[in-house]
């Protein structure tokens, strides 16, 4: 005989020694003896002495069994056997095939095995067996379900089966065995109450078995001794695989991409090929070298230096495995910008304020600025580039630049001109609101800027009051610019900031209907103003380059299999979202209909670029690009020892060479049962429980008749 728990079974003999204790260190005297008038003796204790002999010993022996006979009851105690299979026609079997379809099951060769893989195990079972079959990456989906097996005839569970070969494939989400196993684990053990005939429960997981595999589910708990493991593990054609994963960087002007390489790799010499949003090719492909089992991070330009082609998506050249070789990127609109300078070409001059511009540009920590001078030191004029974002004029423009600059400020750009003196800024012409007037400023010592509009998009970076503070800038020299009130519209001009005499500082003007010219009143040479050495002449530049090309940082980086909600993330009641292929899926189609005020959840199922278009209350529209990529874990192919489920104590009979086999082929013919489910069909502990009840009953009754017999 066997015992689920043991230990109650030694509690239960512990406790039967205290009877016999309690027997043998009685004290008490047996009989009170009545004497006469004693009231002048003295009083004293009587002798105790221990008792050499036990009395009433059936009475100790009942007590004792009573005792032992719970303690036995509550170690579930059962009879280990054998029960045959052959020789009962109600056992039957039960069985789970659990199919990968993660990312990593795409790579050559693995189909067609999972295919065969499923046949077999099929083509094995016996009538009376019970199967289910079922999917796992990510999450686990039941495709065939026992219910559906034992409703089906022979002829209908073949076509089950075909139907489920002929429409698996794998998806693009990391792979979860651990909870896969787990929750068929689970499902298999339920079956005790449903179908107490079921004589053997096996678990077949058709994998690859990467590397990659979650298997942290089966970390906790016990694993239920009754569930067999068939762990059939599939390979590729071809071994090894490398994969590219995209890592953020704080810069637009580049693009970081990490390879990683699996341990069974054999090639270490790969390619890196850059293309735009047509999948045309950018540049030339960039050699990596990453050794087997190794990762390397490399850094891209965002967009071509030559052709100013952006860079959409990066692509692996020379692996086997295309599955995870090709990444889709954030691409920004701008991520090399364009501007160009009309004034002196000298670059070390630091008197000019061409030295000071190339130094705040150079310093962009965002993107990559290209300054281009419009003037050549030989006197050469150069029209404004088409990709030029912004245009600073620091000294007159040429009449033969201006019609350039015209068609510069129509395509919505903007120019800033710091004037060194009156002639650069009626170098504007008739870009100048009407009526207005320059004229050189007097000064008798220097000017400081006194009032500043914080709430202008040029100065806003400036509102928090340790950032606000411009009266350390001093102007020797300044320009004295007067507009017409009298004949102003709306919109055309208006004053940013003004020095303490009140004289304009910084003025806007709106020219060509969509383009603006920010003019300053001085220039920020040394020989004007103190503004070029000053610590808020790097931020003021900087976002003075922002308005004219805005950062694009509505791209969010997500990883296949995510859920997000889309009108939280375009704070639109309603929206159209657009994936890799085309489909578009809108609000309507994916709210609940009994729930109609929960935002609908999307997850994110194939890899590419996401488009989100929503539709505000107030009728603005707003954008969202998602990028979703593979997860990293399925570039990490090289297959797990069978020693990963062995050290979680599950017993695994595998197709991995080295691999131990079980006694599962004796146990399916005979039909070996698990402890927990001899010890459900003999219940001994009932007749123990009640056996130990009835000997307290028969106690109570004897040692109540002894008592009443002593009292008489």
């Amino acid at each position: 005989m066997e015992f689920l728990t043991p230990l109650f079974a030694a509690i239960g003999a512990a406790a039967a020694a205290v009877p016999v204790v309690l027997h043998m260190l009685r004290r008490a005297p047996t009989q009170d003896m009545p004497f006469s008038l004693v009231r002048f003796l003295k009083p004293s204790q009587p002798k105790l002495t221990k008792r050499s002999s036990i009395e009433h010993w059936p009475l100790m022996l009942l007590r004792m069994l009573a005792l032992v006979l719970i303690g036995l009851a509550f170690a579930r105690p059962f009879l280990r056997h054998v029960v045959s299979l052959a020789g009962d026609e109600r056992a039957m079997r039960s069985l789970t095939i659990l199919v990968d379809s993660s990312a990593s099951m795409r790579r050559d060769g693995l189909y067609e095995q999972v295919q065969e893989a499923v046949k077999q195990v099929v083509a094995d079972l016996r009538p009376d067996d019970l199967l289910s079959v079922a999917t796992f990456s990510a999450a686990t989906r039941t495709v065939i379900s026992r219910d559906d097996w034992l409703a089906a005839s022979d002829g209908e569970r073949t076509a089950l089966v075909d139907a489920f070969l002929a429409d698996w494939e794998p998806d693009w989400n990391a792979t979860n065995t651990g909870q896969a196993m787990r929750i068929a684990a689970d499902e298999l053990a339920a079956e005790n109450a449903d179908r107490p005939n079921i004589t053997q429960r096996r678990l077949i997981v058709i994998t690859d078995f990467q590397r990659g595999s979650d298997l942290n589910e089966l970390k906790t708990g016990q694993w239920p001794d009754s569930i067999e493991v068939d762990l059939k593990v599939v390979e590729p054609l071809e071994k090894g695989n490398a994969g590219l994963t995209f890592l953020p960087d704080r810069r637009l002007d580049r693009m970081r991409v990490r390879l990683m390489s699996a341990g069974d790799t054999v090639r270490q010499d790969y390619r890196l090929q850059m293309q735009n949003k047509d999948g045309q090719n950018v540049g030339e492909p960039v050699a990596v070298t990453v050794p087997p089992g190794q990762r390397r991070s490399v850094v891209l330009p965002a967009a071509d230096r030559d052709s100013g082609e952006v860079v959409a998506m990066v692509g692996l050249l020379g692996d086997d495995h295309m599955f995870d070789n090709w990444v889709d990127l954030p691409a920004a609109s701008s991520p090399i910008v364009t501007v160009a300078h009309i004034g002196s070409a000298t670059r070390n001059d630091p008197e000019s304020m061409r030295y000071y511009l190339q130094r705040v540009l150079s310093g962009n920590d965002e993107r990559d600025v290209r300054l281009v001078d419009l003037i050549k030191q030989d006197g050469v004029v150069l029209p404004v580039p088409a990709d030029a974002a912004l245009v600073v004029a620091t000294d007159a423009i040429p009449p033969s630049l201006m019609k350039s600059v015209e068609e510069f400020l129509s395509r919505s750009g903007t120019l800033l001109l710091a004037p060194p003196d009156v002639a650069a800024v009626k170098s504007l012409g008739d870009l100048l609101p009407p009526e207005f007037t320059v004229e050189e400023a007097d000064i008798e010592d220097y000017a400081m800027l006194g009032t500043l509009d914080y709430e202008h998009p040029l100065l806003s970076v400036f509102a928090e009051s340790r950032f606000a503070d411009f009266s350390s800038i001093r102007f020797w020299h300044h320009r004295r610019l007067e507009f017409s009130q009298e004949n102003r519209t709306q919109g055309d001009w208006s004053v940013i900031a003004r020095f303490d005499t009140g004289l304009p500082a910084i003025a806007e003007i709106r020219a060509e209907d969509t383009g603006r010219i920010f003019l300053l009143a001085a220039g920020w040479q040394p020989a004007d103003s103190q503004l070029a050495l000053s610590t808020r002449f790097p931020p003021l530049l900087t976002r003075v380059l922002s308005l004219a090309a805005p950062v694009q940082r509505d791209q969010l980086v997500a990883t296949v299999g995510d859920k997000i909600r889309p009108g939280t993330l375009v704070s639109a009641a309603r929206w159209t979202l657009t994936g890799p292929d085309e489909r578009t899926l809108t609000t309507d189609e994916l709210r609940d209909e009994q729930n109609p005020d929960d935002e609908p959840v999307v997850q994110l199922q194939t890899p590419g670029r996401y488009l989100l278009e929503g539709v505000a209350e107030d009728g603005s529209e707003q954008s969202l690009v998602l990028i979703a990529g593979i997860a990293a874990s399925e570039s990490q192919t090289e297959t797990l020892p069978i020693g990963q489920l062995q050290a979680l104590r599950i017993g695994v009979e595998s197709n991995l060479p080295g691999s131990e086999a079980t006694d599962s082929e004796d146990e399916t013919a005979t039909g070996q049962l698990s402890a927990n489910e001899l010890e459900d069909r003999q219940k001994w502990w009932r007749r123990m429980l009640l056996a130990g009840l009835a000997c307290l009953a028969l106690e109570a009754v004897w040692a109540r008749r002894l008592e009443q017999k002593a009292a008489a």
